[in-house]
């Protein structure tokens, strides 16, 4: 709190105890700049959290959320595809040219990610579209039931966590470690042509939690940003290998740049820049989306 200087001496017989007293009770931001302080501070925050009930009616939300539900995954041999859920993240990235945009997850009942979806406005006329791959293989992406895009390469794998702690009974502690843990490691995306370093920043609270009877006790994605704008994603599982339970992690770009992942100062996983879009992306998906006939875009 900032000290502030009385503008008024106090006069009274008290001692020179008590009055140190008073005047320290006295001395500080009034309640009135206080507030306003707050204030601020909250309105230069940018929100993190998931949609308020008043974003998700907007149009665009509305039209981001149909777009990216026009997309179904298909996953190896498994007979149901995996459907997107409702926004988890709604970012921006000024800096970036990504005046609004989203995050959804694709999975089967709640499980592990098939794979994430990235839906946002690059200009007024101009949107994107961006998947990134979580499933380890056999991955088919179709769009209004046609053939969209299917990955050649798949860099998302798990390792595990060196000394992992042994996972927690309880969902609110295992939530306490993974927190932590994901605090351990750091990101750098390699951002454009000249390749501009950018150190990305860990969003503390994870988008996504999930589990897998008998496989997976407990797993959750966190996201590292630049602004909001999620560039590479990070999940954290804590699974049951026989009598035992570990943690292990992986990452997946949310990103066509140079990444870089350090565990504790010590390089874990990395990923080149990738220049092509649409139908030859390799690992992650990004390409300009195209309406559907008679699809009208929002402003």
């Amino acid at each position: 709190m900032t000290r502030q200087t009385l503008q008024h001496p106090i006069k009274t017989s008290l001692g020179i105890a008590a009055l140190l007293i008073v005047s320290t009770a006295l001395v500080g931001s009034p309640p009135e700049a206080s507030s306003e302080a707050k204030k601020d501070k909250a309105e230069k925050q940018p929100r993190i959290g998931p949609p308020t009930a008043e974003e998700l009616a907007d149009k665009r939300m509305q039209f981001m959320k149909r777009a990216l539900a026009r997309y179904t995954i298909h996953v190896g041999d498994r007979k149901k595809t995996a459907k997107v859920g409702d926004p988890c993240l709604r970012w921006t990235n000024p800096l970036h040219n990504a005046l609004d945009g989203i995050i959804s997850v694709y999975t089967h009942k709640g499980g592990r990610p098939a794979a994430l979806g990235v839906f946002f406005r690059q200009t007024k006329t101009r949107w994107a579209n961006e998947f990134a791959i979580i499933a380890e293989s056999d991955v088919t992406i179709m769009r209004s039931g046609r053939l969209f895009w299917k990955p050649s390469e798949y860099v998302c794998k798990f390792t595990d966590l060196p000394r992992s702690p042994l996972p927690a009974t309880s969902s609110v502690l295992r939530l306490a470690q993974m927190r932590a843990i994901a605090a351990d490691f750091s990101a750098i995306d390699y951002f454009g042509p000249k390749k501009i370093k950018q150190d990305l920043r860990l969003l503390r609270q994870p988008l996504y939690r999930y589990s897998e009877k008998g496989t997976i006790l407990d797993g959750a994605l966190f996201v590292f940003v630049v602004a909001t704008d999620p560039e590479c994603c990070l999940l954290l599982e804590a699974y049951q290998d026989g009598t035992s339970s570990r943690y292990r992690y992986a990452f997946a770009p949310m990103s066509v740049y140079q990444l870089e992942v350090r565990h504790k100062d010590k390089l874990v996983w990395s990923i080149e820049r990738r220049d092509a879009r649409g139908a030859n992306c390799r690992s992650y998906y990004a390409g300009t989306y195209t309406p559907e006939p008679g699809e009208e875009l929002p402003k």
